[in-house]
C-alpha cells in the first residue's frame, strides 16, 4: 500500500514541476488564440480585450497557474514523504486453537436445593423467608437470574 502512495506522490510532484515550468508559456499561447491582434495588452482603440471578456490578463493567469502548481508540488512532496515513512503492516500471528473445545456447550445446571437446606428453611422464622425473597428479587433486578428461575426458587421457598 505504501508503495502505491509513494508512486502517486512522485507522479504528482513530476506533473507539478512540468506545469510550473511550462504553464505560463502555454497560457500565453492559449490567450493569443482567443484575442485578435496577438499579445498586446490594449488594442489600437485603447480597449483591453481581456477586460471586455471578463478574464484576467495572461500575466495574472500565469501567476495563478504557477501558484496552483506549487500547491500541487507540496501535495506531491507530502504524499511522497508519507509513502516513504509509512510502516509495513505485519500480519498478526494467530495461535491455532482446537475448535472442538470451543464448540462444546455445557448444559445449564438447574439450582438444586438440598434436603438439609429445605429442613433449615422450614424451621426458620418468617423474617428469614422475607429476607430470602428480597434477595431473590434483587438478583432478578440485577439480571443474575431469569424470571423462570425466580419463579422456581420462589416456589421452592413457599413449599417449605
Amino acid at each position: 500500500m505504501h508503495g502505491m502512495v509513494l508512486a502517486i506522490g512522485i507522479f504528482l510532484f513530476a506533473i507539478s514541476v512540468i506545469g510550473y515550468v511550462m504553464g505560463p508559456s502555454m497560457i500565453n499561447q492559449m490567450m493569443t488564440l482567443f484575442t485578435p491582434g496577438g499579445t498586446s495588452t490594449t488594442s489600437s482603440s485603447g480597449i483591453d480585450p481581456y477586460k471586455m471578456m471578463g478574464i484576467p490578463r495572461p500575466e495574472e493567469m500565469a501567476k495563478m497557474a504557477q501558484y496552483s502548481f506549487l500547491g500541487l508540488m507540496f501535495a506531491g512532496m507530502g504524499t511522497t514523504v508519507f509513502g516513504v515513512m509509512a510502516k509495513k503492516k505485519v500480519p498478526k500471528m494467530v495461535a491455532p486453537t482446537n475448535i472442538e473445545n470451543e464448540m462444546t456447550v455445557e448444559p445449564q445446571v438447574q439450582p438444586q436445593v438440598q434436603t438439609k437446606v429445605r429442613e433449615d428453611l422450614a424451621n426458620s422464622d418468617p423474617k428469614h423467608y422475607q429476607r430470602t425473597l428480597t434477595i431473590l428479587e434483587e438478583r432478578l433486578a440485577r439480571g443474575e437470574i431469569t424470571t423462570k428461575e425466580f419463579v422456581n426458587l420462589k416456589n421452592l421457598l413457599s413449599k417449605t
